[in-house]
Parts: structure tokens; sequence; C-alpha cells
């Protein structure tokens, strides 16, 4: 009878966890629609509110705080990834507003720096199944070839406003950012994530969606996100294969690769190419290719003008987001911002920052070297399957870094977040994605 008792009991345990699982995953589907909202809304960037706000944040705010209620209900893991490298630059932050002359652009900053670390913690939190993961990546992969197509109708059909053009229908497409780099930066990021969703599903309509992005990509004419593609493009490619066969293979890939790249680059350059895309009447060459010339000699002015601002303040910087306000004081100078995260942070934090964006750039590496899909569990390499692409886009934010200050954009950490998702909860050997018990 006893054990009769225990086989009739057994089963209706079973029934409610499982009922409870199925509670705890119908009640993710609020937090995951706020993020995927937010993610969809990664663009609007305009108009600006105080503080270099933008609607962007206001959805982003909404979805942290709506992933902070659901983690407080079902009791789920509150995760912070990169906290330590972050904590460490808001410290050398906070040092350095206060020895610099411009304490409240520091406080600003040190509140994006905190605010970007809270919508990565909201992504980490969430995306604790491959459920979720997969909407998030779903929506932005398809989100981004939406606003693609949106930018290039509106280009072709001479909207200037939303395509984010001069007044004269000439310059570089923004669309909805702040400016064309940002714009740029977003639809590259956005292609690797088009690879690393695997969507859309079918391989022929997967090749288009990526060449839709990547024609958005040129028409922001950014430098920086076309380069960033082709070094992200071949360390993917690279990994793939060594992945698929092994080092050697991958290695030899892309030994292969760079130097066919290198022989096409010299044949153009024999066939008079670079005098003809300067000469070329083609506004889009006009406004990226043919200026790269001109935007290097300007970055190595202003990083030499970025040195000699570290000289003065070697020890706590001057501050984060001041090196404008700081070399407008200077006659001999251009007002310009730092344009190098690398840069930025030793001139603005001092070497404390730096060795904090060290510490960050070994935190993301370390999280991208457990993403092969062996190594992930089923459900999770089901719905990110390209994870080859993912270490891609960490290049390319890496190689824009040198010329950008990529570190507060949205879509950037937005991509960390899914990193340390799929290393903290996708990872056969990571924590598992149940419900608490």
């Amino acid at each position: 009878m006893a054990s009769l008792v225990a086989e009739v009991g057994s089963p209706g345990r079973s029934r409610e966890r499982v009922e409870r699982v199925e509670r705890v995953e119908r009640g993710d589907r609020l937090p995951v629609v706020a993020v995927a909202i937010a993610i969809a809304g990664l663009p609007l960037l305009l108009p600006k509110g105080p503080g270099h706000s933008a609607p962007a944040d206001v959805l982003i705010g909404a979805a942290v705080m709506v992933v902070l209620l659901w983690a407080a209900s079902v009791r789920a893991r509150v995760r912070l990834p990169y906290a330590a490298p972050v904590a460490v630059l808001v410290i050398a932050g906070a040092l350095g507003g206060l020895a610099g002359d411009q304490p409240s652009l520091a406080a600003t900053a040190l509140g994006q720096d905190l605010f970007m670390l809270a919508w990565c913690a909201a992504i980490v939190t969430l995306a604790r199944t491959p459920a979720a993961l997969g909407a998030m990546l779903s929506v932005w992969a398809w989100s981004a070839i939406a606003w693609s197509a949106i930018l290039i109708g509106a280009v072709a059909t001479g909207h200037r406003a939303l395509a984010g053009v001069g007044a004269q229908g000439v310059g570089r497409a923004r669309f909805m950012f702040d400016n064309p780099n940002l714009a740029g930066s977003y639809f590259a990021v956005s292609l690797f994530v088009v690879l690393l969703a695997g969507r859309p599903r079918n391989k022929a309509a997967r090749g288009g969606a990526v060449f839709l992005v990547f024609a958005a990509v040129v028409l922001t004419g950014s430098n920086a996100a076309l380069l960033g593609i082709a070094v992200g493009g071949l360390v993917s490619i690279t990994v793939a294969v060594a992945r698929r066969v092994d080092l050697v293979a991958g290695v030899a890939i892309l030994l292969i690769l760079v130097v066919a790249g290198a022989a096409g680059w010299y044949a153009l350059a024999r066939a008079g190419a670079a005098s003809d895309v300067h000469k070329s009447q083609n506004r889009f060459l006009r406004y990226s290719i043919a200026r790269g010339d001109r935007s290097l000699n300007a970055r190595e002015d202003l990083f030499k003008e970025e040195l000699d601002l570290f000289r003065s303040r070697p020890l706590s910087g001057n501050g984060p987001n001041s090196t404008r306000d700081v070399l407008s004081a200077t006659p001999t100078a251009k007002a310009k911002q730092a344009h190098s995260d690398y840069l930025a942070t030793l001139v603005e934090r001092g070497p404390l920052g730096a060795v904090a964006l060290v510490a960050l750039i070994a935190a993301v590496a370390i999280r991208l070297t457990g993403t092969a899909p062996g190594a992930l569990k089923p459900g999770f390499a089901r719905v990110a399957p390209g994870t080859a692409a993912l270490v891609g886009a960490a290049v390319l934010i890496a190689v824009s870094a040198i010329t950008h200050e990529v570190l507060h954009y949205r879509h950037v950490w937005a991509l960390f977040g899914i990193l340390a998702a799929i290393h903290s909860s996708g990872r056969a050997g990571g924590t598992a994605g149940e419900a608490p018990r």
C-alpha cells in the first residue's frame, strides 16, 4: 500500500512541477516583449532629450524595470556581467571628473556607464532559456532588416529627412541616429546578428538579408563600419573553419583570404582605382572611401593633441566626456570628441581607466571562447547557430573603437548581453535555464 501511494503521489508532484515551470514561462512573455521592443527601437535616437537621452532610452529603461520586477516575482537570479570592469571604469571616471574642470559632463558619462550596464544585465537575466534568447535574436535580426529596407527606400525615393542626408541630398545617410558613423555601427553589428540568429531560415533569403543590411552600411559611408565588417568577416570565417575542421585549416583560409585581398588591392592601386574613386561623382564613394585619407590625417592630428592632454594629467585624467571642452580652450587645437575609446579612456579616466578597459576586453574575450556550437546546450545552439559571427561582431566593435567611441552605443551593450547570456546559460556546463525551485 505504501508503495502504491508513492507511485500515485509521484506523478502528481511531477505534474505540479511542470505546471509551475509553465506558469513561469508564460510569465516570461511580458519582459521578453519589453526587451524585444527596446531592441527593435535601438535606432530611435532622435529627437534628443536631456543628458543626450533619446526615445530608445525610454524603451530601454522600461524594459529594465519590467525585467527587474519579473525577476523579483519569479525569484530569478539577476546577473551583472562585466560589473567589475565597469565599476572600475566608473571609479576612474569619478576621480577624473573631480580632478578635471567639467564634473557635470563626467557625471552624465558615468550615468550612461551604469545605464548601459543595467541594459546589458536585463538581457542576460532574461535570456536564461533558449526561447527568450531566440526571441531577442529574431527581433533584432528582422527589425534590422526592416530598418535597412526603410533607409534604402528613403534614399532611393529622395526622402532626405528620413534618410538623414544633407539638405541638398548630398552627404552620408544617418537615418534616425545621431551621426552616420553610429548608424553604420548599428547596421554592421546587426549584419553579424542576422548570421548569428540564422534568420531568415532559408539560406538564399538570409543572403539577401545580409546584402540588404550591408547596403545600409554603405549608405552611411562609415569607413570604420566597412573596415570592421571586413576584419570581423575574416575572423568569423576563420573561426567557423577552425571549429568545423581544425585550427590549421582555419589559419590557412585566413592567410589565403588576406593574400587574395592584398593582391586585389595592389591590382586596383596599379590600375589607378584610387584616383578614379576620388574623382567619382558617386556621392557615396565621395563621402566614404574617397575621404579615407582626410579622415586618417584628421584622426592623426587629433590623437596627438589627446596625448598632449594626457601628459597634463597623467594620473587622474581630465574626466569623462571632457576632451572637446578641454581642446576648445586650446587656441591651436580643434574642439572635437576623443574619437577613440582606447585613447579616450586613457586621457579622460587615467591609467586606472585603461586597466579597467583591458579587463572589460578580457571579459568579452573569455566569454567568446565558450560559444562554439558543440559547447552549447541543444536549445541554445538551435536559436544561435552562427556563433562564429558573434566573434566577428566583437572584432568589429574592437576595430571601430580605434577611431570612434563605441562604449556608449546601446547596440554594443545589447550584443555584450547576448554574449554573456550564451556563456552563462547556454553552455553545457553553464547554469540551467529553469524556473527556480
